[in-house]
Formats: structure tokens, C-alpha cells, sequence
């Protein structure tokens, strides 16, 4: 093999190694966001790992009429928690919205009324009356010690 062939073949590998570089660079800073999911009529959001999702998750908020947050408390300020089990309870006592493992945000798109919501973490359980209107209120913020 000539040193002419040789550069050439060399120089092929540096490129492809450098291309195969690029796309996995791509890949890993292009991570998708959350996507909407429907759960029978009720479509949601859910996500916020970290500070790109949070920032994405909470531009979305004005989109949908229930906004939910789960937490750690902790010093000095709480941690965002996942591994949330929620189920959402209509006036009626019907379960709407029901998913084992969310968090730390949970966006869903409720008719207006009032609701109950039952979040499990770490087999502790809180349960919180919201009252839902057309467009979303105030982030309800579930707290573990």
C-alpha cells in the first residue's frame, strides 16, 4: 500500500470518527421533551428532570387546567420528588385520572369542577380538594417530610 493510500485511508477515519462524534453530541444535547399523553379523554404532562424540562414544563402550564408539583421537604429547601402514584377523583367520588409513578410535575386537562387528588410517595398519602376552572390556577404543591 502507497503512503498516498495510506493518508487517504487515515484521513477517512478521522472523518467518519469525528462525523459519528457530532451525531452523538446532537443526540445527547437534542433530549426530547415531555409530550402530552392521554389517559381515556384526560390528556396530561408529565416530567421536569431536570432544569430544561422544569423550564419547558412550566411554560406549558397555561395549556392545561390542573397544575401539581411533589416534593421532599429538606434543608434548606425541598427536593422535587417522581415516583408519585396520583389518582383524581371527580365531586362524585369517580376516579378521573389515575397513574402509578409521576412527577415532579404533573400538568392535566380537567373540565371545570371540583376534584380531589390523592398522591402516594413512599407509602405516605396526601389528599387535597382543588377546585378546577378554564384555565389553570395556582400550582398545588404536594410536600413529604
Amino acid at each position: 500500500m502507497t503512503s498516498q493510500a495510506r493518508q487517504l485511508i487515515a484521513g477517512s477515519c478521522v472523518a467518519i470518527a469525528l462525523a459519528f462524534g457530532a451525531i452523538a453530541t446532537a443526540t445527547a444535547q437534542e433530549a426530547p421533551m415531555p409530550q402530552q399523553q392521554l389517559l381515556g379523554d384526560v390528556a396530561y404532562l408529565n416530567g421536569g428532570a431536570g432544569d430544561e424540562e422544569v423550564q419547558y414544563i412550566r411554560q406549558s402550564m397555561k395549556e392545561y387546567t390542573l397544575a401539581l408539583a411533589f416534593a421532599r421537604a429538606g434543608s434548606p429547601r425541598a427536593e422535587y420528588v417522581a415516583s408519585v402514584s396520583v389518582t383524581i377523583k371527580d365531586a362524585r367520588g369517580q376516579t378521573v385520572f389515575e397513574l402509578p409513578s409521576v412527577g415532579p410535575y404533573l400538568l392535566v386537562k380537567l373540565p371545570p369542577g371540583r376534584y380531589s387528588v390523592v398522591a402516594i410517595y413512599n407509602d405516605a398519602t396526601q389528599t387535597r380538594p382543588v377546585s378546577v376552572g378554564k384555565t389553570v390556577g395556582p400550582l398545588v404543591t404536594f410536600t413529604w417530610k
